[in-house]
């Protein structure tokens, strides 16, 4: 059955039961289902509860004609060798990657299928997603690249769009078979196993984007990351630490050097722009209100990183040192600013 044509839904699932539950839900909500739900349980201490939650939704899996694939680790694997685990063991030609924190939108796979029904040749896809709050009715933006579906290919993008359109995977769509093919423990730990696939795919087949939203990402949950040996010794369940989010970026900048290196490409330049600019903007507004001597240590790193020398996050630095807390408001305002002016163009 393998690479057969169709959809496997795969959900990289660590504690959360709630959260999951109230994903699973969505994939029932679907105006068109997918073919396959493969779900990895990553030896988290809330195994028993994912299990009895996942056994609870066979029978109306199974009434949709949804094959329900659940393992469970023997070991903590890590967030991307957790995620290649799914990809290979997928049924389908189509993975569609979702944090199990997330949602789909009723018609998701109908737009999903619009797309890849009409760009069978790209290696992998992306999408316009909503951010939501507590409930999946609390929508409080909507995170877009472009107006349009696209192609991101090498000769018309900046490489920057690499990190910009797949830096979260919910939603995230891999064609199975091409995946497999470039599978690699070099970058576990990195937390970005999917900017490896979507180097590859930038360089090659290009990455495709779904301008229509097709799910909904959840906000405000802290992340898991920090059980699994190989990221365990920079990541702090619950927290992003400075040492944390400076290893992120640093993989992030190993795959972009190495991936060019082996096409002749130079993606490295583009994609450190990117995170000493727009992505600093993220990382600041999470550390609002948090300690000075924090905040300092997330400088140096970014200093050793070579991502301090852009004015925004010298800017962001300086706004959250002096105002603490408060730079809150200073963080709700150019989100404002930013979203109404997507809405203009």
């Amino acid at each position: 059955m393998k690479n057969n044509f169709g959809y496997s839904i795969a959900i990289p699932a660590y504690g959360r039961p709630a959260e999951y539950k109230a994903l699973l839900t969505s994939v029932l909500s679907m105006e068109k289902h997918p073919d396959e739900v493969i779900i990895c349980e990553d030896h988290s201490k809330e195994r028993h509860e994912i299990s009895k939650i996942t056994n609870s939704f066979a029978g109306q899996f199974k009434e949709k004609n949804i094959i329900l694939n659940y393992i469970e680790n023997n070991v903590n694997l890590g967030y991307d060798a957790n995620i290649r685990k799914l990809i290979h063991e997928a049924s389908f030609k189509w993975v569609i990657l979702i944090g199990n924190d997330d949602l789909f939108l009723q018609d998701s796979l109908d737009t999903i299928d619009n797309f890849c029904t009409k760009n069978p040749d790209v290696a992998m896809v992306s999408r316009t997603f909503l951010r939501f709050k507590d409930a999946a009715e609390n929508i409080i933006g909507t995170s877009s690249s472009f107006k349009t579906d696209t192609i991101i290919k090498n000769r018309d993008f900046s490489p920057k769009y690499i990190f910009r359109v797949c830096g979260f995977v919910g939603g995230l769509i891999v064609k199975r078979e091409w995946a497999v093919k470039l599978e690699t423990e070099r970058y576990d730990g990195t937390l970005f196993y999917q900017i490896y696939l979507a180097a590859h795919a930038y360089c090659t087949k290009g990455i495709g984007y779904i301008a229509k939203p097709c799910v909904a990402a959840r906000v405000g949950n802290p992340p898991l990351f920090g059980e699994s040996e190989k990221d365990s010794a920079k990541h702090i369940p619950g927290s992003y630490s400075a040492e944390g989010r400076a290893s992120m970026w640093q993989g992030v900048l190993h795959i972009a050097k190495n991936v060019g290196q082996e096409y002749n490409i130079n993606l490295i330049d583009d994609i450190s722009k990117e995170l000493s600019a727009r992505q600093a903007f993220h990382v600041f507004e999470m550390n609002v209100g948090v300690e000075k001597n924090t905040l300092k240590e997330l400088r140096l790193k970014l200093i050793e990183l070579g991502l301090y020398s852009n004015i925004v996050p010298k800017t962001l630095f300086t706004i959250n040192y002096i105002f603490g807390k408060n730079a809150y408001y200073f963080y709700h305002i150019a989100r404002k600013i930013m979203q109404n002016e997507k809405s203009t163009h």
